[in-house]
């Protein structure tokens, strides 16, 4: 059948001498995987630059209910970025949340809360004059409730230990590869509690904020099975460590 929909691309790779496979999410298809013929040719009908990370578009598409690659009728980006690609600290964060995010989502069943939650961060990543820092951080923390791996709201003072494994709170220190030490503990807890339009209120520390991201995806390890190795928070850290 044919479908219109909006997408959000999440990673696309060379497939032959002239095509890619686009990965899309969309919130009436969910993921899906699509062809995209000749699209690498010097005089392609279909621009390869539609297919950045994070990049929201609208679609027409040939869909195939048994699954397997599907194809691209129409294309097109209604609503270019104004910042995400001209800013290094927008871009790194856009390229690290698309690689999280294609480890992350696996199902091809449309989730249309969760698709209108990853479009509305993007597009504020995108237009906020605010700090970014933390933003990633925010995100990712909110991105658990859609995936249903949300941490246990019982920090207190006594309850200072978070678990990675167990997703709570608890009152002793655990082992280091699975438990946060008081201070990240805390840190983990102000960012899960933090709506993204106050992302950048958060103001976590330079140092602590590398931490946390080793953490928090360590937190996805233990929660989502063959998470895979995430390459691109490196590149993130290096770049904020830089600009923030």
């Amino acid at each position: 059948m044919i479908a219109t929909t909006t997408g959000i691309i999440l990673h696309s790779f060379k497939y032959g001498e002239t095509s890619i496979i686009a990965r899309i999410y969309s919130g009436d298809l969910g993921l899906q995987s699509y062809l995209v013929p000749g699209v690498r040719k010097s005089k392609a009908r279909i621009r390869q630059n539609l297919f950045q990370p994070l990049t929201i578009v609208n679609m027409v598409v040939y869909h195939k209910e048994r699954g397997g690659l599907q194809r691209i009728k129409e294309i097109s980006c209604p609503a270019p970025f104004s910042a995400i690609p001209y800013n290094i600290s927008k871009s790194s964060i856009a390229l690290f949340l698309a690689e999280m995010l294609t480890h992350s989502i696996k199902s091809h069943e449309p989730n249309p809360a969760l698709f209108a939650y990853i479009h509305n961060a993007i597009r504020q990543l995108d237009l906020t004059d605010g700090r970014v820092a933390d933003f990633h951080l925010v995100f990712l923390l909110q991105l658990t409730r859609f995936l249903g791996f949300q941490p246990r709201d019982n920090y207190d003072t006594r309850q200072c230990y978070f678990n990675l494994r167990e997703g709570t709170f608890q009152q002793e220190p655990g082992h280091k590869e699975e438990c946060l030490d008081q201070n990240l503990s805390q840190c983990f807890f102000r960012a899960a509690n933090t709506g993204l339009h106050e992302a950048d209120q958060l103001l976590i520390p330079k140092e602590q904020r590398k931490a946390l991201l080793d953490k928090t995806i360590d937190y996805y390890r233990f929660h989502l099975e063959g998470l895979g190795e995430v390459k691109s928070h490196h590149i993130l850290e290096m770049v904020l460590h830089e600009k923030v």
